[in-house]
């Protein structure tokens, strides 16, 4: 296969997972980052891709990025990375890619993002989305859950041998791999006609908080216990996780349609797959070191 995929936040966790995807099935990457010098852009390099510096809030700089290319796909900085203008970057590469004529485009949004942008979240990929409904370029946008990886970073809860979370013990949680986030992607290129126009919420398990943490004790022989952190306790931490959590404890995010999405890709992965495969081995590793 001969068609180039531009890939933006490449040396970032959805960017990295679609750039190996893409390569592995045999497209060319252009991957898109502000550090060409980095080691995750240096392994890159060293995978096969071509590695060029932008950023993606200087139109000047997307512009030659995109230049030939077949495809693109588009991901942006949550709230981990503050002080950047999100829909000004997505506006750019959405613009970008209409003047050089780019077949495809795929966005990577936020769970729910409709509903969250309504509550003061994810308002600037619900901007993004907008604007690419309007723009009249061939898209597919994916909105995925909680990513399975996440659990890696004890920002997001799992530290000193425990599960903390602001989530209730009852709430269903949604989550999805970044190996499957990249599948998707990669079906949305490998076929546009059938994912133009569509978007997608993501998710390969639904699983609480107390499941988490016996799936992951199961899976790397260290006893993982839950407990809750009160909403206050985070919000003097951060609001918006704060509020965040406090929509998902209200169950009033959409629900993927699972059963529909493993049609579209058998693969897909529940928690415990995701543990078995790879998960598993990376947090008895973390969890070894965190002691």
């Amino acid at each position: 296969m001969d068609k180039l995929v531009v890939v933006t936040g490449a040396t970032g966790q959805q960017g990295g997972a679609v750039a190996a995807r893409l390569l592995a099935d045999g497209w060319r990457v252009r991957a898109l980052t502000r550090d060409p010098a980095s080691a995750k852009a240096r392994a890159l390099t060293d995978a096969g891709a071509e590695v060029v510096a932008g950023n993606l809030e200087d139109r000047a700089s997307v512009e030659p990025c995109i230049q030939g290319a077949y495809g693109v796909f588009s991901v942006h900085p949550g709230p981990l990375t503050p002080g950047q203008d999100e829909f000004l970057a997505g506006k750019n590469v959405v613009d970008a890619a209409l003047a050089h004529g780019v077949t495809h485009l795929v966005y990577s949004s936020g769970a729910g993002a409709d509903r969250t942008a309504a509550l003061g979240l994810q308002q600037e990929k619900w901007a993004v989305e907008q604007y690419l409904a309007g723009a009249g370029i061939s898209a597919t946008v994916l909105r995925p859950a909680s990513f399975m990886e996440n659990y890696l970073n004890p920002l997001f809860g799992l530290s000193r041998g425990g599960l903390t979370t602001a989530a209730g013990p009852e709430v269903r949680q949604t989550h999805i791999a970044l190996d499957d986030i990249a599948a998707f992607a990669a079906l949305a290129f490998e076929r546009p006609e059938a994912y133009r126009g569509r978007t997608l919420e993501l998710a390969g398990d639904e699983i609480t908080p107390p499941e988490v943490a016996a799936a992951i004790s199961a899976a790397t022989g260290h006893t993982v216990e839950y407990s809750r952190l009160s909403l206050e306790v985070l919000r003097r931490h951060n609001e918006r996780f704060a509020r965040g959590y406090e929509l998902l404890n209200s169950a009033e995010l959409p629900r993927p349609d699972i059963p529909a999405l493993r049609e579209l890709h058998p693969d897909l992965m529940d928690f415990r797959t995701w543990l078995d495969r790879t998960g598993g081995a990376k947090l008895k590793e973390f969890l070894n070191s965190d002691r």
